[in-house]
């Protein structure tokens, strides 16, 4: 009876990938040390396996290719002799193009390629010590992107689907088992809350007791189920690891750089959606130190360095943050380039970039279009940049530092979460508003007196290990003006890092340290930069992530706070807006809005509570919600027309739903603006406010 082949291609598929990847791994390690005939053993091992699974799904060509690269190593085993350098490039090549014929076998080819006598022709020169090539021309490209994504495509069952995921049966029954377990303390809690009805009151501490227990338990239990289901996005780094150090040993040898790759394997998952996008990252991270980095065997040598560069790939994980560095011995970064090339580029800024330090040049090198090199590469001019890189790790929410000494190598350190679904975040306090700051962004927390601070040209600094620190006053972008004039001598100072730049910014409070969820931006605000997103707090107020790179791209653009006016209340805006609304998530951000835009914003829950605030303050425009417990926006917008003090106050009403008889009763109750909350947009909102101020 014959074999429907078709029931096992898929494992054939796999299984020849498996092999290739052995082999490939096999060629690094026979590349690196010079003693290489113990891996000859292991090479014909592999060959052979996928020589026979090919001849028996009958796929001729790539049995035939796997028999003569056999017949290749079985001479030099049995000259016992040390595999050659060039016959390891041969053995990668040939690797390189049955990779491709793999791909194409699972898109329906019949596993037939046009380089096969090409193939064979050199694989036989090698065999007669005759000159051979060892490359082969594949369908496949070689720029950052295409590498990835072809990575992306091996990991198909993984990668393919954005929605889908493959998930272990034992991970389903972990999450089950722990479900099991928080069902079976919800309902001994609800027992114990019945008991505590009827019981005196000695017995009703001991049930308090347990109940305080069982809400911990519960707790822990809800976490572990959290923690569980975030799990199930996780896939093994190691997935991406080898097809990388495959593209980037082919390079080098195009290149003819001599150069040993360190990257070993690694056991540590992380989130899907992050590991999609890294490929390309760390595909441009090494090839930067292949092209710029390594130098020349006879730049090296005179620069008493040993001939063999050295680049690393070390994946590692501390807590829930995954730290990734690519790591080479080379020229290391020239600062004095970068600031000439600065210099070139930005004229208009001479006067910063003559001034700027090791750390403040870094900057530019993450700049679109930003390279020190005077002649462009073919490997240079066909990846992504590292202003792309930059982007894509803002993205992740992840972090870049950059470790360099010119003559002895450079380092680029990645920092990313484990997981999308859960960020660590520090809760800070300013003028009675909550702002959440990522953790991988803090470098410090202090608690400095007043005269701690130093008084330099450009403001005021700390010293924090020995490293001048500019400082601000989150007030400069908060755009706050009701802070109360407090004095104290203790001012809490958060240490930001980001690109290896480092400011201080002052807060009133330090709240505390959590794992929060983050909720997208409102769509509203989806291009205000200032945030990254949302997050809830226990009392499920809205609280905005604050955009740190962005914030200090702002803080550089404006003048620094004077540390003599800490305790004096700061001036006030120029005009102040009162925003009515019964919902705390709209009122919070229109607020936001309207402060980015610099406005003097306070808020008012309903109608009775506004009144009570135009009493107190004299404010420049209101922007009221039009139904609202208590006294709605009509009622307020009436007591607003009939008192002398007020009348002349311009107010924007702003309703769920249009309706023709809700704007004809505004206009006549005298409002000049009507917004409708499902066509709002923040534009729309600041242009018929400045309109309305006449600015």
């Amino acid at each position: 009876m014959e074999i429907d082949k078709s029931l096992f291609i898929a494992d054939y598929i796999s299984e020849a990938r498996e092999n290739l990847d052995a082999i490939d791994d096999i060629a690094f390690q026979a590349l690196k040390e010079t003693r290489n005939s113990g891996f000859l053993k292991e090479i014909l091992r592999y060959l052979h396996t996928l020589k026979g699974s090919s001849r028996m799904m009958e796929f001729t060509q790539i049995e035939k290719v796997m028999n003569h690269l056999e017949s290749v190593f079985k001479t030099i085993d049995s000259n016992q002799t040390e595999i050659p350098a060039k016959i390891i490039q041969l053995l990668m090549g040939v690797s390189q193009i049955i990779h491709d014929v793999i791909d194409q076998i699972e898109d329906g080819s019949d596993g037939t390629f046009a380089e096969y006598e090409n193939v064979l022709q050199n694989i036989d020169k090698a065999m007669e010590d005759g000159d051979f090539q060892t490359e082969f021309k594949t369908s496949r490209v070689s720029t950052e992107e295409d590498i990835a994504e072809e990575i992306v495509e091996r990991n198909s069952e993984y990668f393919r689907d954005s929605n889908t995921i493959k998930v272990q049966v034992s991970q389903i029954d972990s999450i089950l088992q722990s479900l099991d377990k928080l069902i079976m303390r919800q309902i001994k809690l609800k027992n114990e809350i019945e008991t505590l009805k009827t019981k005196d009151d000695s017995a009703g501490f001991q049930a308090y007791q347990e109940l305080s227990e069982n809400i911990t338990v519960l707790e822990n239990q809800s976490v572990d189920i959290q923690k569980n289901i975030i799990s199930l996005r996780m896939l093994p780094f190691d997935m991406i690891l080898m097809p990388i150090k495959r593209s980037i040993v082919s390079e080098a040898l195009k290149l003819g750089k001599n150069i040993d790759f360190d990257i070993p394997h690694s056991e540590i998952t992380i989130d899907k959606a992050i590991l999609e996008r890294l490929p390309a990252i760390l595909i441009h991270l090494v090839r930067n130190s292949i092209d710029h980095g390594i130098e020349a065997v006879e730049e090296r040598l005179k620069a008493g360095k040993p001939e063999k560069g050295q680049i690393s790939v070390s994946v590692s994980q501390v807590s829930n943050r995954i730290f990734i560095t690519v790591k080479d011995d080379g020229r290391g970064i020239d600062y004095k380039k970068i600031k000439e090339k600065a210099l070139a580029l930005f004229p208009e800024r001479e006067a910063e970039i003559i001034s700027a330090d090791d750390n403040e040049l870094l900057q530019y090198i993450f700049m679109s279009g930003f390279s020190t090199k005077d002649k462009q590469t073919e490997l240079s001019g066909r990846g992504i940049g590292l202003d792309v890189v930059r982007s894509e790790m803002d993205h992740l929410k992840g972090k870049i530092s950059v470790y360099s000494e010119l003559g002895k190598g450079s380092t680029f350190e990645l920092s990313l979460p484990a997981s999308l679904a859960t960020q660590d975040g520090l809760f800070v306090s300013v003028s009675d508003n909550s702002y959440l700051i990522l953790s991988h962004y803090v470098k410090e927390i202090l608690t400095v007196q007043k005269s701690d601070f130093l008084r330099l040209q450009h403001g005021p600094v700390l010293n924090v290990h020995n490293e001048l620190v500019p400082v601000y006053d989150f007030d400069i972008i908060n755009a706050k003006s009701e802070k109360k004039a407090v004095a104290r001598n203790e001012i809490s100072v958060i240490i930001l890092e980001y690109l290896n730049r480092k400011i201080g910014v002052m807060v009133d409070k330090v709240l505390h340290y959590g794992t929060v969820v983050i909720k997208p931006v409102p769509p509203l605000l989806k291009d205000f930069n200032a945030l990254q997103g949302v997050v809830f707090d226990e009392n499920y107020r809205i609280i905005p992530v604050l955009n740190i790179p962005d914030t200090i791209k702002r803080f550089k653009t404006t003048n620094v706070y004077d540390v003599k006016n800490l305790e004096v209340r700061k001036m006030p805006k120029i005009h102040s807006i009162l925003v009515v609304d019964d919902s705390h998530t709209t009122r919070h951000i229109e607020q936001i809005i309207l402060e980015a835009e610099n406005y003097n914003v306070s808020t008012a829950v309903d109608g009775i509570d506004a009144l009570e605030k135009l009493k107190e303050h004299r404010f420049d425009l209101v922007i009221t919600d039009v139904k609202m417990p208590r006294m709605d926006g009509f009622v307020l917008l009436h007591n607003i027309r009939h008192k002398d003090e007020l009348k002349d106050i311009p107010v924007i009403m702003i309703s769920s739903v249009f309706e023709n008889d809700t704007l004809d009763k505004a206009t006549k109750l005298g409002a000049q603006g009507y917004i409708v909350k499902s066509d709002f947009e923040r534009e729309s909102l600041t242009a018929k406010v400045k309109e309305l101020l006449h600015e």
